[in-house]
């Protein structure tokens, strides 16, 4: 489903009205819970070469927060 059929179907979405910053910070919230459910949890199918892209993604993240001058919890992600 493309996020326009998600924003259409969701009432109470305001994405005219968040700034791209705090669009930026939901994603990244909702990617970084979903990546410690996975390294909490290791389902089988839960590759090394997904944990990889994953981290990856997390250091862009780190990066990007940085250049907007957030923090983030200073969690280890390394297995």
């Amino acid at each position: 489903m493309s996020p326009v059929a998600i924003r259409r179907k969701d009432p109470a979405s305001r994405w005219g009205e968040e700034s791209l910053d705090s669009q930026f910070e939901i994603v990244a919230e909702a990617f970084l819970e979903s990546f410690e459910l996975l390294e909490e949890y290791a389902p089988v199918w839960y590759t090394e070469q997904h944990h990889k892209r994953a981290l990856t993604a997390c250091r862009i993240l780190d990066k990007s927060k940085a250049t907007r001058g957030a923090t983030r919890s200073s969690k280890s992600y390394e297995r």
